[in-house]
């Protein structure tokens, strides 16, 4: 956490959150991937998945978007964002979730595990991570929605890719600007959701 903190000193877009009011920096991976895929539209309904502390959540308001906030951890309150303090690889949350809104133009997921340092380890949680998130997707997308979820990159990354892919009319792999250069972190990006009939 020390090593965390000094970097953090010394990073530019951790400054540039905290200038503008964003939660974390990662609200400028979201920005960037936003212009780049137009993922974001005025008055969608977007399901942010490990939410806190809520710079994805801030995001997607200011780009006239309804949220629903979704994190293990406590998320202090942002207007126009509905929070739910859940686990997103439990059935419970989901049925929270679907309670609130049954359909979603987006489901974004920017969770993280919790890192043990061990590579190998901390790539097969985020591919567990990125797994629950999918299935959620798949159970609240609307048909042409969109679909974003952070891994870390490994042997795994392929296959997820590929079992992703065929669901979505656009899909890509992508690191943003603003993703730490040692961080292994990629997206998924997945746009044009095919649809029910697709569903296993």
């Amino acid at each position: 956490m020390k090593q965390r903190r000094i970097e953090d000193r010394k990073d530019y877009y951790y400054w540039k959150a905290k200038k503008n009011g964003y939660r974390s920096r990662a609200a400028y991976k979201l920005l960037q991937m936003d212009k780049k895929f137009g993922l974001i539209k005025k008055d969608y309904w977007i399901l942010d998945l490990g939410a806190s502390p809520g710079g994805w959540s801030q995001v997607a308001v200011e780009l006239g978007a309804r949220v629903v906030a979704v994190d293990l951890n406590p998320m202090k309150e942002i207007d126009g964002v509905t929070f739910i303090q859940g686990d997103i690889c439990s059935e419970e949350t989901l049925e929270k979730i679907v309670k609130i809104r049954e359909r979603f133009d987006a489901v974004i997921c920017d969770a993280s595990p919790k890192i043990t340092g061990n590579w190998d380890i901390d790539h097969l949680k985020s591919v567990d991570l990125a797994k629950s998130a999918f299935m959620i997707a798949k159970r609240v997308l609307k048909p042409g929605g969109n679909f974003v979820v952070k891994m870390f990159q490994g042997e795994e990354t392929p296959r997820l890719f590929n079992q992703f892919k065929g669901y979505f009319r656009f899909k890509k792999l992508h690191s943003p600007q603003a993703s730490r250069k040692r961080s292994s972190e990629i997206y998924f990006i997945g746009k044009g959701f095919k649809g029910f009939s697709t569903l296993k």
